[in-house]
């Protein structure tokens, strides 16, 4: 009897061990089967099955190969060639191979459109998203996660959220509610994030972890504690980055109490071999003045990584430590851990804070060395060190070396240079940024106002904060109000000053006054000092100074000389 041949497997089975495929041997063996067999593209479903293994395993190229050797192929096909060919060959091949397309549904879209902000090409994959509309494909949610973590400005990050509600996505869909908050969290519209959060129609732990951030970021640290309570009542399991956000909120509120109380449930729970949680707790423990533990912690760790390592650099630095910070910082070199962009700004933060122009400089010559000048993060550092130690020239050479500047490196120059007295630079810059269609913050304002202060411009500095308010979405706060108090008593006009105190600065009205009676003896405005200081008074201040105005007014009245009368 002849031989009977053995049963090919079905395609179902075949489909079923591609997508189980866990090493590229596996894969190819199966390739070589499906070519012995002839069954390769019969169907093309097991081509690309097939081909989305390799491109899953990193052999994009092969990936690309295999679909251009097909002899048909379908939707599915072009959509996984785009995504190889994205992977193996860039974003010029990849777009090629989009515009050659037969039919473009979501799915080609969202990939062409992730490439090209992977890519750091905002602005072509926000006409993607255009084009998109126009041939009337329907966006998906992936599509709108996708746009929002490209968006950089407040107004733009607005339209797109509403766009978003139009497709019923803003507030079904975990996906893109997590991206919103993030969006209005990265543009500073804090309250924003915290609106869409609670208007979604349920949460995981993503959608807490954010809002918590958002929180952390606004300095609401009794808001993050109520979240982490919520999340446990609510039955979810906190992770590396719930814990790591609510110990830095401890930090920010000084609430050291609860910080131990974390720290507990953290050594319970065996949750300290974490770097991330381990790291947290390190800066906790160096804040709350417990070097020696935090030190204890860090040796006793099985492997040192950046994270942890920059944590007790930071804590050493904070101490004053910067011996110690140095050497630590050596020996992470020397042991192969590759120091981050934070880890460079926490050093050279403290260095410019305890003033130690030799250690910032060997420092900068170092990032020099290996190459890291142009990184965005370190370039911050650098120029907000150099600010810090009034060696302007040489922050003004680093900023105008970043090609691609983002917020913080332009609020940093701002700032700066504001601090340092040079106003009309300060808001030659702000202007700059403008131009650069950079989307400016609360912090853009509140150096921008003190620019205007510096150089009595109060015309503008008013203006400055009605387009604020009118074009960026941002309420001024009470850092900018102090801002506007101080702007007018520069330039004497100490009436308006106390008039906008009354009206806008209740909480603080004792010590912006203060500020006020000071700025009327240095203009020798006696008689509103007099009345500066009589409304003190009545307020019941604990100050001493407006006593001692009154005290010496009266005494100078008293001690007039008067006409006697013949």
């Amino acid at each position: 009897m002849p031989r009977t041949q053995p049963s090919s497997p079905p395609v179902s089975t075949l489909s079923a061990l591609l997508s189980g495929c866990a090493s590229l041997d596996a894969a190819a063996a199966l390739h070589a089967r499906l070519l012995k067999s002839s069954r390769l593209f019969r169907p093309v479903f097991l081509a690309n099955c097939l081909a989305a293994a390799y491109s899953r395993l990193g052999a994009a190229s092969s990936a690309v190969a295999l679909l251009r050797h097909a002899p048909e192929g379908n939707g599915f096909s072009w959509n996984i060639l785009l995504g190889a060919t994205l992977r193996s060959r860039g974003l010029l091949a990849a777009r090629r191979v989009f515009d050659g397309m037969p039919d473009r549904d979501a799915v080609a879209y969202n990939s062409m459109m992730s490439g090209y902000v992977d890519g750091g090409h905002s602005q072509e994959a926000f006409g993607l998203v255009r084009a998109m509309l126009e041939a009337g494909v329907r966006p998906s949610g992936f599509t709108f996660s996708i746009v929002l973590s490209a968006v950089r400005g407040a107004r733009h990050g607005v339209q797109v959220h509403a766009a978003a509600v139009r497709h019923c996505f803003a507030h079904q869909d975990f996906a893109v509610g997590n991206a919103l908050i993030n969006m209005y969290r990265r543009v500073g519209l804090m309250e924003h994030a915290v609106r869409v959060f609670w208007s979604m129609n349920g949460h995981d732990i993503i959608s807490w972890n954010s809002v918590m951030s958002v929180y952390r970021d606004d300095g609401r640290s009794s808001r993050v504690f109520e979240c982490f309570r919520l999340i446990r009542s609510h039955g979810f399991s906190v992770d590396e980055c719930s814990l790591s956000t609510v110990l830095s909120a401890c930090i920010d509120a000084e609430d050291l109490s609860k910080g131990d109380q974390l720290l507990a449930y953290c050594v319970k729970m065996g949750l300290l071999t974490n770097s991330l949680i381990c790291s947290a707790v390190i800066s906790l423990l160096c804040a709350s003045d417990r070097l020696a533990d935090a030190v204890w912690l860090f040796k006793g760790m099985a492997t040192w990584d950046s994270e942890t390592c920059n944590a007790m650099i930071s804590g050493y630095a904070r101490s004053g430590l910067m011996e110690q910070a140095m050497s630590l910082f050596a020996l992470a070199l020397q042991n192969g851990i590759l120091p981050t962009g934070f880890t460079f700004a926490s050093v050279l933060r403290w260095s410019s804070c305890f003033g130690l122009v030799e250690q910032g400089t060997q420092i900068h010559a170092l990032i020099f060395k290996i190459g890291l000048e142009d990184d965005l993060i370190i370039a911050t550092a650098l120029v907000d060190m150099y600010c810090k130690l009034a060696s302007l020239e040489h922050a003004k050479k680093i900023f105008s070396r970043v090609n691609f500047k983002d917020l913080v490196l332009w609020n940093t120059m701002v700032v700066g240079l504001s601090h340092n007295g040079r106003g009309k630079e300060a808001l030659q810059v702000f202007r700059q940024m403008l131009n650069c269609n950079i989307q400016p913050d609360r912090i853009t304002l509140s150096g921008v106002l003190s620019a205007c202060s510096l150089e009595g411009l109060v015309k503008e500095g008013i203006e400055i904060i009605s387009l604020f308010k009118d074009k960026y979405y941002i309420v001024p706060g009470v850092e900018h109000h102090k801002c506007v108090v101080d702007m007018l008593s520069r330039a004497g006009m100490l009436g308006e000053a106390v008039y906008f105190v009354e009206s806008k600065l209740q909480k603080c009205i004792v010590a912006s006054l203060s500020n006020i009676l000071e700025a009327s003896l240095i203009k020798r405005d006696f008689h509103m000092a007099d009345l500066i200081a009589e409304k003190m008074i009545k307020m019941k201040t604990r100050s001493s100074l407006p006593y001692i105005v009154l005290a010496q007014s009266y005494g100078a009245k008293w001690a007039s000389p008067t006409v006697s009368q013949s």
